[in-house]
């Protein structure tokens, strides 16, 4: 039956090219929709887990320097060596702001502290920029169209760019580097913070550390790099994840149903073909099984074809829009064939039934 099912989907080429056509758009939309997604979860908590410290300490209620400014008071600082199990606290500087004429972007410093060059490392710069000077992420500068050595405006201070980076860390709108005191004059809080990056003793338990700090400094969050990462990407995922579910689902229907309409079709003009089958012995099995076959190649061409298209197309659309991070993971692409071939049985079963109702009497028929 599997020649019969072949001869059947490639007698007319047109058709079966529409068909895997129809079913390669649905399959290119949720490979594309699945890598976005995985692109921006990826993405939004590397800032989190780049931090070289045990535990990121932020004023409380606001856990998403994307969305919420934290402000700490430098007396914080003094406070967290009061803490045992606390080793050292250094500084970090970071908020979301006007980059730009009409872009916001990720902005931060790191003040003098105790393991302030590893961290500014950590965040993929080299060194600390001078007074004036901004490093941008790739993804920000080719986005506001900023070349280094030319100006760009950080809120209303113009700084000169000195380098255009694809390491610093941040958030997936893209991020700037600039120099502390910058920074505090562009926030308008010289005497404050935004995170202090928290490193503990050896033999202090960092979940037990947190606690401490959040009972002894009123006023703050004492977050693990993973928790801080979690935290970041649920708020993500709540936003997100129910336009990633409803733009799959769109794209599954749309091929169901293309899938359905080509071999119902091919059905219907075959009932004659069927009536023969049936009429010398073909069992409900085997002429069901020519049904399925035919939605299953188009089905696995299709996403043959989307999967193909989808990588070549994420290329390009990381290329035009840089903001958009594209992950490809070969478990997407997983439950993207378990899609294309879950689609393939739901299509064939009104063929199927189609063929159920045939009468092999059809064949005497005139």
């Amino acid at each position: 039956m599997v020649p019969l099912a072949r001869r059947y989907l490639f007698s007319d080429r047109i058709r079966l090219a529409i068909a895997a056509g129809g079913v390669t758009i649905a399959v290119l939309l949720i490979v594309l929709v699945q890598a976005l997604y995985q692109g921006l979860i990826d993405q939004v908590g590397e800032l989190a887990e780049a931090a070289p410290s045990d535990l990121w300490v932020m004023q409380a209620g606001t856990p998403d320097p994307g969305h919420g400014a934290s402000i700490l008071p430098n007396s914080v600082l003094s406070d967290l060596q009061e803490v045992p199990g606390v080793a050292a606290a250094q500084p970090l500087i970071g908020r979301a702001v006007q980059v730009g004429s009409a872009r916001f972007g990720f902005v931060m410093a790191v003040p003098e502290g105790p393991f302030q060059e590893e961290t500014i490392q950590a965040f993929g710069a080299r060194s600390s920029p001078g007074r004036g000077q901004v490093i941008l992420s790739d993804v920000l500068a080719k986005d506001i169209g900023a070349g280094r050595g030319e100006a760009v405006l950080i809120g209303a201070t113009s700084f000169e760019v000195v380098e255009v980076s694809s390491a610093l860390v941040g958030s997936f709108g893209g991020n700037a580097f600039v120099n502390a005191q910058d920074a505090e004059q562009l926030f308008g809080e010289p005497e404050a913070f935004s995170f202090a990056l928290v490193a503990v003793s050896p033999e202090a338990d960092p979940e037990e550390v947190a606690a401490a700090i959040e009972a002894q400094i009123p006023g703050t969050n004492a977050l693990t790099p993973e928790r801080f990462a979690e935290v970041l990407r649920q708020e993500l995922e709540e936003g997100f994840l129910p336009i990633i579910a409803v733009l799959i689902g769109l794209s599954f229907v749309v091929g169901l149903a293309v899938i359905a309409l080509t071999i119902y079709t091919s059905t219907v003009e075959r009932t004659r073909d069927y009536g023969v089958l049936k009429a010398v012995g073909a069992s409900q099995g085997q002429l069901f099984a020519v049904v399925v076959r035919q939605s299953m190649v188009v089905a696995l061409v299709g996403y043959a074809l989307g999967s193909g298209v989808g990588l070549v197309v994420g290329k390009l659309l990381q290329d035009a829009v840089p903001q958009f991070t594209l992950l490809f993971r070969w478990e997407d692409f997983a439950f993207v064939l378990a899609a294309a071939l879950v689609m393939s049985a739901v299509a064939a079963i009104v063929p199927i039934r189609r063929v159920a109702r045939i009468d092999p009497a059809v064949v005497f028929r005139a």
